[in-house]
């Protein structure tokens, strides 16, 4: 299968949780997270279109005020998703500032938090020095927050002591292959309209819809959905890329993840600490490493991604890494765990 998203850590396993997914062929990008993003160049933080923030500690959220300033003069929207309360969380942030210049600016920041009973929608337009405009209440089912033809994004609720950190999963509905050999073998030529082409297929048009087809000859042939669809393409599943952090290590957090996680072609997972430290992972409400490549064998991942590691463990960076990997390759695992899968300590 051929990548359709792009994820980067933006500031490795010890720095700042930040996920940046740029989009193939779509010319934006998401966000997960929003920790110190100036590893980011501004080109790269433009293309950003979505924000998900797991929750509002300053770790999480720190570089919000440089995406803010890279967008203030630009005719953008940006939507950030969050919990319950990020509306009034980010509304106090940016009332910390003076905007008595901004008359004009066409910028409007719109956050969506999740509740119980849907998604409550508050926006703020820079011209109005962001002081809220308008609210209203959206609807949410399957736990899903976003979707576009193109891709959706679901969450889950995670317990982070007496908060919520919610998780998030990145998934394309269908996955459209193209077939270089038979493109070569009817005479097309790769090129943009393979782009309109595969929106067409996710947007589930009709077999009849003509397509411009670019010929290897230099000319353009209008031709059917359907025969395309037969001749130079097929139809699998699609990619999935799931965001975890700062959670308790708990049964219902485990239960929540592997929900969220199952079959997933990348799972980026917090390993705050080495499961001989599993103590002070209950305290501080985070997974030891060991439960991170646990909890993605068990979800079947393909790939498993950790991050978010403690400082004390800068002296011996690879450890939490190989304690993960170990976990997800199915050794080592610690007296305390049990095999049935439930119970990770």
């Amino acid at each position: 299968m051929r990548s359709v998203f792009f994820p980067r850590l933006v500031n490795g396993p010890f720095g700042d949780p930040a996920l940046h997914v740029r989009l193939a062929y779509r010319g934006e990008a998401l966000l997960f997270d929003c920790g110190d993003l100036h590893a980011l160049a501004p080109g790269e933080l433009l293309k950003t279109r979505l924000l998900f923030l797991s929750h509002a500690h300053i770790d999480h959220l720190v570089g919000f005020d440089l995406l803010l300033r890279t967008f203030l003069a630009r005719d953008l929207t940006l939507l950030m998703y969050g919990p319950a309360g990020l509306a009034q969380q980010i509304a106090a942030r940016l009332q910390g500032y003076t905007w008595n210049l901004v008359d004009g600016y066409p910028f409007v920041l719109t956050v969506r938090e999740w509740l119980p009973e849907g998604i409550r929608e508050v926006s703020f337009p820079a011209r109005q020095a962001f002081r809220p405009l308008s609210e209203r209440m959206l609807t949410c089912h399957n736990q899903i927050l976003h979707e576009t033809p193109w891709y959706r994004v679901r969450a889950a609720r995670l317990a982070h002591g007496d908060i919520v950190s919610l998780a998030f999963s990145l998934e394309e509905p269908l996955h459209v292959a193209i077939h270089k050999d038979a493109l070569e073998r009817h005479n097309y030529r790769p090129g943009h309209w393979l782009s309109r082409f595969k929106d067409l297929v996710m947007r589930a048009a009709s077999l009849d819809t003509p397509v411009t087809a670019a010929l290897s000859d230099g000319s353009m042939r209008s031709v059917p959905l359907g025969e395309l669809l037969d001749t130079i393409a097929s139809t699998e599943r699609g990619m999935k890329v799931v965001y975890v952090t700062d959670c308790s290590p708990v049964f219902g957090n485990f239960r929540r993840i592997l929900d969220l996680s199952q079959n997933a072609h990348l799972l980026t997972i917090e390993a705050m600490f080495a499961h001989r430290d599993l103590e002070r992972a209950r305290q501080r409400n985070h997974l030891t490493a060991w439960q991170a490549g646990r909890l993605a064998r068990l979800a079947r991942v393909a790939r498993l991604q950790v991050f978010h590691h403690s400082p004390r463990y800068q002296g011996r960076p690879d450890d939490l890494g190989r304690e993960a990997r170990a976990a997800f390759a199915g050794e080592n695992a610690p007296p305390c765990a049990r095999n049935n899968g439930v119970l990770l300590c």
